[in-house]
């Protein structure tokens, strides 16, 4: 009896040295490696402009109201309001009308045709004031102006530019619109003004 007591003591007493032994043994410390991180590189989005629909044109009525007729053809003098829509629709009329009709003589003017035609050629005369009588108009000189063609029944506008120095009373009138087929008898487009002999 007393030996297994002895043992039982003596095996007490092993066992908290043993696991006092292995609490003592040194534990290697977990390390953490921190990783550093990546940046991607931002990219940018192209933002992409979505182009307004332009509202479409109204067809236009054929025959053009408020022209004058002769055989196929048709034209009207424009008003400074249509000319100067015409021009932001025009790159060569809106260019001629800041270079040149602020200085000299202009007139602006819608023509159409039935058929169409392969150039125009119009031919105005640029009217003053008479000197021996401010009461009455005479002819400072002739204007031939020529321009390329047009489909059928569609309006062209098209500008009338003198060489006579913007005064009272001076003006482009008495026009004649002919739509031609064939080759022109001039540059297109062009303005020639001669004036009247008795003011050469």
């Amino acid at each position: 009896m007393k030996k297994l007591v002895a043992l039982a003591i003596a095996a007490c007493l092993l066992i908290p040295a043993q696991a006092h032994a292995a609490t003592n043994k040194p534990t290697p410390k977990p390390t953490v490696t921190k990783s550093k991180a990546v940046k991607k590189p931002v990219v940018k989005k192209k933002v992409v402009k979505k182009k307004k629909k332009l509202p479409a044109k109204k067809a236009l009525k054929w025959p053009p109201p408020g022209f004058d007729k002769k055989d196929s053809l048709y034209a009207k003098t424009a008003t400074p309001k249509e000319l100067g829509i015409a021009g932001t629709e025009n790159k060569y009329i809106q260019k001629n009308l800041i270079d040149y009709c602020h200085k000299v003589a202009c007139l602006g003017i819608f023509v159409g045709s039935e058929t169409g035609c392969d150039w125009w050629e119009i031919t105005s005369n640029v009217l003053g004031i008479d000197p021996s009588d401010p009461t009455q108009r005479i002819i400072y000189g002739s204007l031939t102006t020529l321009v390329a063609g047009s489909k059928a029944k569609t309006i062209k506008t098209i500008l009338l530019i003198s060489d006579e120095p913007i005064a009272d009373g001076l003006g482009i009138g008495a026009y004649t619109a002919n739509c031609r087929i064939g080759s022109p008898t001039g540059k297109i487009p062009s303005n020639t003004y001669t004036k009247s002999p008795t003011r050469s």
